[in-house]
């Protein structure tokens, strides 16, 4: 799904797989800001890096005497958010752990990000 946000001065596109900006437009100019996503250099934009940024070794880690995997850059980038709150210059994701997630990642968490424009910028939170 993808969520637009605007204000007098941008635009933002935001999808919900990843909760990933891949476009931030000037409404005057229409200047794009992002990377268009080419992928045969690389198909990202903006991506959420969560639970790790990086790779571990071998793609494994240890808690509590077991073995997990996380691939590079963790899971929250291919996962689909669910949005929680919209206004017309803002948007709330949320990512919760679930089974999946738990697989591979045995802890509970909410994952929150939230984009926000105001005048000539846009905000991001986590």
């Amino acid at each position: 799904m993808e969520i637009v946000i605007q204000n007098q001065h941008l635009t933002a596109k935001i999808f919900s797989k990843g909760a990933e900006l891949f476009s931030l437009q000037d409404n005057h100019s229409s200047r794009e800001y992002m990377w268009e996503g080419n992928p045969d250099f690389w198909g990202k934009h903006a991506p959420v890096l969560f639970p790790i940024v990086g790779t571990l070794k071998g793609n494994q880690y240890q808690h509590k005497n077991k073995s997990y995997s996380l691939s590079r850059h963790g899971f929250a980038r291919d996962l689909d958010f669910e949005v929680i709150e919209t206004k017309a210059n803002a948007v709330v994701f949320s990512l919760k752990a679930n089974e999946k997630t738990k697989s591979n990642y045995p802890f509970d968490f909410e994952l929150q990000i939230c984009y926000t424009l105001v005048e000539k910028k846009l905000e991001y939170r986590l």
